[in-house]
């Protein structure tokens, strides 16, 4: 007991010096809170000379809650509720009270805080008389009086005390207690509707009405995302995302329930039930184009439009193609949630869009999310990343089992195609949060990175990361040739090794015969049986084949052997010597089967490397460091 009145009398204590409320806590509102609530749009609370019309209905599972929402143009249903927003002065706090139970009462309350009611509700009702049928429901339906009560604290800390509060009669019955309508008798038009009085009294009073007073809740939009989210303001500037599978779905849904972004979706498929283990859809979607249903949800969401694209973004349809070329060359951000390489490079190589590019995928076994993010300025792109990300595979040994196909697939059908990745919902979840993170991250820094996220066994993750590194571009004939700054450097630390000997060994990359791109991912080391002088160098095979199938297999066959490399000694030049030229023949020879160029690489002095292609109408070395 002595420890309950100890507290009692600090509280009073407190509250004698003006110290009860500390700066978390948030200010008293002047009413007491209400059993009824209703949830209302923002929209419909802004300031606006024609009323916000809603549709509203309580609940089933509970009375008390009245939820409503915007009644569409053209619809013609009636709406419960027709919504009056009023801003009252600014309010001092005071004890806390009953609210008014009447009209008559809520009129007096509002004279003092500035609201004239009375001329409020002439204005209002006798604006909506009529025989139209916009008219007849906006009379029959009930006034729902939503008041923001501005309350400041001794320090100046102000906040809205919103509250609603119902009638128990339409609005035009109130309109016909006021003295400014009455009801239509004559024979012309709905029974329902109401008319205005020509004459009517120069002064009125509230009638005594009985109201009901309801805490007022904001439904959820783009603003109160951001704010729950901890942000200063909702980010919404146009993205498209491309794929709106498991990871694609999930990531948008995250992003906009922090108001992030101006949503189009792009996504050929359709929702299939057995999607339905990892997907943000639900099964009222199945059978619904995916991109339309995402489209629907983020919508409902952020309280604006999201645009549905179903088509693909590879061979787009031509009644939608404009449709999408508009949508990309207007996107700030392209997300591309695909997980398809032709599709990835596809927006790197994209000329018609500026927006900022991201590449997000998981890998086959589930376990680890991949993040390619673009700079600003583009200096690196999605195909630049590609590489950058399999040299990491490749060459970093936490890494060995990134690719690697843990499980067979299921088979959700007849199809032989139809086969769907075994990972489990919850994990598909893990991930997905971790890519909404990382692209809100991503896209507010201007340098280009790859990420890796990996859940051990136990649970936790663990991160691999890069910058993005500027590869070094060389136009030679119809290919592009570009290799990053850490081959060039594995090259020349190979050579310095190896010195005053010459050295060697095989170059692995990635190939794209229909862009004509090549890039070199990993310089290998001189086989065992290699044999090299000051003079010369022959490269050995030994163990080599084996070497390259594992790299293949490493990178689920993204890359291949595409050419070789060597180096001369110091105080040499980096140009092909005869035994040179006599050797990048033989690749042409080897490699024009395949419709494939034959690349070279020579390393001398200071980092000099001079790369040569020979091919169908390929000539000579080109230099560069």
């Amino acid at each position: 007991m002595s420890d309950f009145l100890r507290r009692i009398q600090l509280w009073l204590a407190k509250a004698a010096r003006g110290e009860l409320h500390d700066a978390a806590q948030p200010l008293e509102p002047l009413f007491f809170g209400s059993a009824a609530a209703l949830i209302v749009p923002r929209t419909a609370l802004a300031a606006s000379e024609s009323p916000s019309e809603l549709a509203g209905f309580r609940l089933a599972e509970n009375e008390r809650m009245i939820v409503t929402r915007l009644v569409e143009p053209g619809r013609s249903e009636t709406p419960a509720f027709v919504v009056l927003a009023l801003r009252a002065g600014p309010q001092g706090m005071g004890r806390l009270r009953q609210a008014p139970a009447t009209l008559e009462a809520l009129g007096a309350h509002l004279r003092d805080c500035g609201i004239d009611l009375v001329a409020v509700l002439r204005d209002r009702i006798g604006h909506w008389a009529g025989l139209g049928s916009e008219a007849v429901r906006r009379l029959n339906a009930h006034l729902a009086l939503v008041v923001a009560f501005p309350i400041a604290g001794a320090d100046g800390k102000t906040a809205d005390d919103l509250r609603a509060f119902i009638t128990h009669e339409n609005a035009g019955d109130i309109g016909v207690a006021l003295g400014i309508l009455s009801r239509n008798d004559s024979a012309v038009g709905s029974r329902k509707a109401y008319l205005k009085i020509l004459m009517p009294p120069a002064e009125c009073r509230l009638p005594a009405s009985p109201i009901e007073p309801a805490d007022v809740h904001i439904a959820f939009d783009r603003s109160a995302g951001a704010t729950v989210s901890g942000q200063d303001a909702p980010d919404a500037r146009p993205a498209v995302m491309i794929g709106a599978g498991s990871l694609g779905s999930q990531l948008a849904i995250s992003l906009a329930r922090e108001g992030r972004y101006r949503w189009t979706v792009v996504d050929n498929d359709v929702l299939l039930p057995h999607n339905l283990a990892r997907h943000a859809l639900y099964p009222i979607d199945a059978g619904v184009p995916k991109a339309l249903g995402l489209a629907r949800r983020l919508e409902l969401l952020l309280g604006d439009a999201a645009v549905p694209v179903a088509t693909d973004i590879l061979a787009p349809s031509g009644d939608l193609r404009p449709l999408l070329e508009e949508k990309l060359s207007g996107a700030e951000i392209i997300i591309d949630a695909s997980a398809s390489v032709a599709v990835s490079r596809h927006l790197s190589a994209l000329t018609d869009a500026n927006g900022r590019r991201l590449s997000l995928f998981f890998n086959p076994a589930g376990t680890a999310l991949v993040l390619l993010a673009e700079d600003t300025g583009r200096t690196v792109t999605l195909q630049d990343l590609e590489a950058q990300y399999h040299r990491m595979v490749q060459t970093q040994d936490r890494l060995a089992s990134h690719l690697k196909i843990l499980a067979q697939g299921l088979r959700y059908s007849g199809s032989c195609r139809a086969v769907t990745n075994r990972i489990p919902a919850a994990r598909a979840a893990q991930l997905s949060a971790i890519a909404a993170q990382a692209v809100a991250d991503a896209v507010s820094r201007d340098e280009a990175e790859v990420r890796i996220w990996t859940i051990e066994d136990d649970m936790t993750v663990s991160l691999t990361r890069e910058p993005g590194a500027q590869p070094v571009r060389k136009q030679m004939g119809e290919w592009n040739i570009s290799y990053g700054p850490q081959v060039a450097a594995d090259i020349a630390a190979l050579r310095a090794a190896q010195l005053p000997r010459e050295t060697g060994g095989i170059l692995l990359g990635i190939i794209d015969t229909s862009r004509r791109t090549l890039q070199v991912v990993c310089a290998l080391a001189e086989p065992a049986d290699s044999s090299g002088t000051v003079t010369g160098f022959e490269r050995g095979v030994s163990g080599l084949a084996a070497t390259v199938r594992e790299a293949a297999a490493r990178s689920l066959h993204q890359i291949r052997y595409i050419g070789e490399w060597h180096s001369h000694p110091a105080g040499s030049s980096t140009r092909p010597s005869p035994t040179d030229i006599r050797q990048i023949f033989w690749l042409t020879a080897e490699l024009e089967n395949e419709g494939l160029p034959a690349l070279m690489m020579i390393a001398g002095d200071g980092g000099a490397l001079s790369v040569i292609l020979a091919g169908k109408g390929l000539v000579g070395p080109e230099s560069g460091s």
